[in-house]
């Protein structure tokens, strides 16, 4: 039964997001629970990074579905060609990347996590050559290294996809139907809409924040994302008074930013129009991945990349004999796909949708070394927890209500306001935390966090390695995420001395734009505790 290009793009989309949605990610999701990926805060206290060795009979139980996966795709898939293919190539590489280079766990043996991340390479390697095994490495990675992360998620996803793609244009055939000459235009379809997917839902999730679609557009003071930023830790080389310079310019021009941010993310609607759209929209959300890290210190860089990616590989098969299709019908299945994104039934972006406010709140650790010095302990040195750290990993030891996500941001027009007509100096802060906030105190994980935290610079003073890279390739290890890596105190390095003393802080910080600086609003001490160090009595 022949079908015409538009009839085989959709009958192959529909058929790859029913695999994905009902059958491969679900899979794949069971499987790295059962080889050991944190379920925090219930399993894992600083993440998705598992806390111990894969237990044997659950590894078997994973390693049996993923079996039956890697065959059937071995059996039936249909492998993409040509440059499109290198597009979920690339995409595993960078996560193959980034969790091969993540730090150890130094708190944790040192055994089953070197033999985790010669799994993962092996495996990855393997999936490179041969992509029918690519449900391996991504069960691996996400099992045993952490992987299930947002700034992951795309390339996770795009992996995924195409191997779901893979089963769909190997099976169609089976059941008697004739492919088109062409084959770019689904994939294409499938990895951009993933890929774009992601912004037009931060896009829909803005919209749906005040009483009408622009609010956020005209309403949120995104400088103040700026300033939160700089609070906890992003550029904090550059000084105070120039930094509140820069924020008061984009003060002015904060509703031009919010407008070019719901164009960059809204973009993607439009992408399959022709290839000039697609283009622009691939290259808007890269784009705009950049104005965040330079504002922010949130770098998406695997986003960077594969969007690079992206655009060089439809821009290369549009010269080839099978060029991707654009117009009305790739135009229609993708938005169609956006909307199942949306309505929840396809893969589930994150919800990045928030009105900034002045106030910031978190957890901070410094450390005391032998000599009496006193450091900062930012998270770059808490990977492969860096994440958590630069987050909220700290929220259980505070007795005091939170009222703001990490970087002050609320979802709730009304904490908004209170927030930002707050005086410095008055109790408006007190009241809206007592009003609207809830505290995240939990005797359990402060306890297990303090002895952590006591096990993990511990095993640093006796000498335990953290890079899994020896000394002259530690440049290759992967960007970070959250770029939170300054701060009062300089840095602290393991050059620095062994650590006697560990200490968490709780502080509160509230930026006024009026005064153009920083209030300590509080600097609370939550908990100090003595480390051995090796040779003192």
């Amino acid at each position: 039964m022949p079908l015409s290009d538009p009839g085989w793009t959709a009958v192959e989309l529909a058929l790859a997001l029913a695999l994905y949605r009902w059958l491969v990610s679900p899979l794949i999701g069971w499987c790295a629970v059962r080889l050991g990926a944190g379920r925090y805060p219930a399993v894992a206290l600083n993440g998705t990074y598992p806390e111990a060795a894969p237990r044997a009979a659950e590894s078997l139980q994973a390693g049996a579905v993923v079996a039956l996966l890697s065959a059937i795709g071995t059996t039936i898939g249909s492998e993409p060609t040509g440059d499109l293919a290198l597009v979920p190539a690339v995409a595993l590489a960078l996560v193959l990347w980034k969790y091969l280079t993540l730090d150890y766990d130094a708190a944790r043996s040192l055994g089953w996590q070197r033999a985790d991340r010669l799994a993962v390479l092996l495996a990855g390697v393997a999936a490179l050559r041969w992509p029918s095994l690519a449900v391996l490495a991504v069960v691996l990675v996400c099992g045993r290294l952490g992987g299930w992360t947002h700034h992951s998620n795309v390339c996770l996803r795009m992996v995924k996809a195409t191997f779901c793609y893979s089963l769909a244009a190997g099976v169609l055939p089976w059941l008697g139907v004739t492919p088109p000459a062409t084959s770019n235009t689904t994939l294409a379809v499938l990895l951009g809409s993933v890929y774009l997917s992601h912004y037009v839902t931060a896009a829909w999730s803005k919209a749906r924040l005040g009483p009408f679609p622009w609010s956020w557009m005209l309403e949120n003071r995104t400088d103040l994302l700026v300033a939160s930023a700089y609070s906890w830790g992003w550029a904090r080389f550059v000084p105070a008074r120039r930094a509140a310079r820069v924020i008061g310019v984009l003060r002015r021009v904060t509703v031009l930013l919010n407008s070019g941010t719901m164009l960059v993310e809204l973009a993607g609607l439009m992408a399959f129009v022709n290839l000039k759209f697609f283009v622009f929209a691939v290259a808007g959300a890269l784009t705009f991945n950049c104005v965040v890290a330079l504002t922010s210190g949130l770098l998406f860089w695997e986003n960077i990349v594969i969007g690079v990616v992206l655009i060089a590989a439809a821009c290369s098969v549009s010269h080839t004999g099978d060029p991707i299709h654009f117009g009305v019908w790739p135009w229609a299945f993708s938005v169609a796909l956006m909307a199942l994104v949306l309505a929840g039934w396809a893969w589930r972006p994150n919800i990045l949708g928030w009105w900034d406010t002045p106030l910031s709140a978190k957890v901070l650790w410094t450390v005391e070394t032998s000599d009496g010095e006193v450091y900062g302990l930012y998270n770059d040195f808490m990977s492969p927890h860096d994440r958590e750290y630069a987050r909220a990993a700290g929220n259980a030891l505070v007795r005091e209500p939170l009222v703001t996500f990490p970087l002050g941001g609320v979802e709730d027009v009304a904490i908004r306001d209170h927030l930002i007509q707050a005086r410095p100096g008055g109790d408006d802060i007190e009241r809206t935390k007592s009003l609207y906030g809830a505290t995240q105190w939990n005797d359990e994980r402060a306890a297990r966090h303090v002895t952590y935290m006591r096990d993990l610079m511990t095993a640093v003073n006796s000498g335990r390695p953290k890079s899994p890279l020896p000394r002259f390739l530690r440049w290759l290890k992967a960007p970070g995420g959250h770029l939170y890596y300054w701060g009062d105190l300089p840095r602290y390095r393991k050059s620095k001395g062994s650590v006697s003393k560990v200490a968490a802080w709780y502080r509160e910080e509230m930026y006024s734009s009026e005064e153009r600086e920083w209030i300590r609003l509080r600097s609370q001490l939550l908990f100090a505790v003595e480390i051995p160090v090796a040779g003192r009595n």
